[in-house]
């Protein structure tokens, strides 16, 4: 008797085992599916990039004739691109640095002099951090936030309403409380408005890779 509720215990740790493996399993292939999905559409957005920024460049070198028409044009698309990815640079870093609910409620006026009203009333990037409840999410999460770095390229100018379209590769480290610390990358498509001097689109495409460490 002993010996057969010994084997059925033995077998009802395997049956767990295994059912937690499969478990685990569905979510490791979910995750590395969501991942190839973010690194196809970064891969994709930086290919697109690229073929406008050749094609611009052509554009360039056809009104070489004259040399000083030339020269303006590539100095003004070395102003724009130099302006763009600094602009993006000071966004993100406001968006992606915050460890209190004071300095989240900050980052929109912070933000003012560089995005259009639409994307500062965007709540997906610009709220008040707070639940259903008014409580702070941030204080009760003890969630923090630290900028990295962002890498922005940059397409040629589009003459007929003065913009550039970004594509901008963002890392920062995020955690809550002492538990868990994770560096992210992000990729974000966006629109800079030269004469505003400011982004007017702006859209989050997805993470794209995910390191987790846990904090002794």
């Amino acid at each position: 008797m002993k010996n057969r509720k010994s084997i059925f215990a033995a077998v009802s740790v395997i049956a767990v085992s295994l059912g937690l493996l499969g478990i685990f399993k569905f979510q490791e292939n979910s995750y590395n599916q969501k991942l190839a999905k973010a690194q196809t559409e970064l891969a994709t957005q930086k290919k697109a990039l690229k073929a406008a920024q050749k094609a611009e460049r052509q554009k360039l070198q056809a009104k070489a004739a004259t040399g000083t028409e030339a020269q303006q044009d590539t100095s003004k698309q070395a102003k724009a691109e130099t302006e763009a990815s600094s602009s993006a640079d000071q966004l993100f870093r406001i968006l992606f640095t915050y460890s209190s609910q004071a300095d989240w409620t900050a980052r929109t006026d912070k933000a003012k002099q560089l995005v259009s009203d639409d994307i500062l009333n965007n709540k997906a990037y610009f709220n008040d951090g707070k639940d259903d409840t008014g409580e702070s999410i941030i204080e009760t999460m003890q969630l923090q936030s630290s900028f990295i770095s962002a890498n922005t390229g940059v397409s040629l100018i589009n003459e007929s309403n003065n913009t550039v379209d970004c594509v901008s590769v963002v890392k920062y480290a995020a955690q809550y409380g002492s538990e868990r610390s994770a560096t992210t990358t992000m990729v974000y498509t966006s629109t800079y408005d030269l004469t505003q001097h400011k982004f007017t689109k702006l859209q989050k495409l997805g993470s794209t890779m995910v390191d987790a460490t846990n904090n002794q």
